[in-house]
């Protein structure tokens, strides 16, 4: 868990400059620090994928550069989309 953690802090250290007031550039903000989480040893912004916002507000990125197992691609999205949530509504990021 604290490797977890360190990984996503520095993950959100890495999306610090993005503007993130509108929707989508939020939702490339939580798809980067997803990507970096899960994967810290690559570089997200050099990473090809698409991501998308659903009408239920979560996020689904599709990593089309990656050869990665669907399992990987679903932690990405739930923690692209528990970001994007409470980055949104201006709550904590909690690791739990």
């Amino acid at each position: 868990m604290t490797s977890f953690a360190h990984s996503l802090t520095s993950a959100q250290e890495a999306v610090l400059g993005i503007d993130t007031k509108d929707a989508s550039s939020l939702a490339y903000a939580s798809a980067l620090v997803a990507l970096e989480t899960v994967m810290p040893f690559i570089n997200a912004a050099e990473v090809e994928f698409t991501v998308s916002v659903e009408r239920d507000n979560t996020v689904t990125v599709d990593p089309t550069g990656l050869d990665i197992d669907p399992a990987m691609v679903a932690t990405i999205n739930i923690i692209a989309s528990h970001y994007f949530q409470t980055r949104r509504w201006n709550l904590p990021v909690v690791v739990h």
